[in-house]
């Protein structure tokens, strides 16, 4: 298994032979506004330039996970350079949709029990927020993935820490567990994804499991450096089970005991 940062949220896992390209973020540095009510509004989203050109990225990708639609998960550049016949894992229907208006032919519903060829996916719970955000944040959801040669992952999604993050930690005991801890914060609502706070809070309830923090320095509502993250993980002792890559950068070193599924 293999994780490569590209930007925000937009990482591509190879997992069993797959390459998988998750919430697509192509557009280029400063081509949406920033996300209203929130920190550093004389900032124009994304914040960085992609580490390559947009067309490698999609180059070759076997299938699209997408926790959401909000424009820093898939913007309209993905939803152009995209092969319109890429298998697409959706949260629900009205996603399903609304990708599918893009001209995409080949979208899913993730499921309890989806395959893409041989690797099993399931859909995970997440909260984008406390309780009084939701009905502004939407609908998100997370991603368990297995495959019977590689590590049961975890891609928790823009969720904050919550009983649902432990009751999916609990289920699936998954050994590479990858959060957005970029602490995304409105002026009203509190947190809309992970903190520092939270992530220790995972890290501490999944001891054995090794970590991977995405979502950082994207966007203009992120809140978390990478620089006050591997701070704070190396106070707490904890920074031999956490990967908090550059964009670019290639982890390569994401392999355990196969697990009996």
């Amino acid at each position: 298994m293999k994780i490569q940062q590209i930007r925000n949220a937009t990482i591509i896992i190879e997992y069993a032979g797959k390459r998988i390209l998750v919430d697509p973020m192509l557009g280029e540095k400063g081509s949406f506004a920033p996300f209203p009510l929130s920190h550093h509004q004389e900032l124009r989203n994304p914040l960085h330039d992609l580490p390559m050109k947009a067309e490698e990225i999609v180059n070759n990708i076997d299938c699209v996970l997408l926790t959401h639609l909000h424009l820093d998960h898939i913007d309209n550049t993905a939803y152009e350079l995209l092969n319109k016949k890429v298998h697409i894992f959706v949260q629900d229907e009205q996603d399903r949709k609304t990708v599918m208006n893009h001209g995409f032919t080949n979208v899913e519903i993730i499921g309890e029990e989806s395959r893409f060829g041989d690797i099993r996916l399931t859909k995970t719970e997440s909260h984008h927020g406390y309780w009084w955000m939701l009905p502004l944040a939407g609908h998100t959801c997370g991603y368990v993935l297995r495959h019977e040669a590689e590590p049961v992952c975890y891609l928790a999604g823009d969720t904050i820490w919550y009983s649902g993050v432990r009751r999916n930690i609990d289920r699936w005991h998954p050994q590479v567990i990858i959060v957005n801890a970029g602490g995304n914060k409105f002026y009203i609502g509190g947190h809309v994804i992970m903190h520092i706070p939270d992530v220790i809070k995972a890290m501490d309830y999944a001891p054995w499991a090794t970590f991977v923090a995405t979502h950082l320095e994207g966007v203009n509502h992120n809140q978390v450096s990478r620089a006050a993250m591997r701070e704070e993980v190396l106070k707490c002792g904890k920074a031999n089970r956490i990967h908090i890559p550059e964009d670019g950068e290639i982890i390569d070193s994401l392999t355990c005991r196969p697990v009996d599924l």
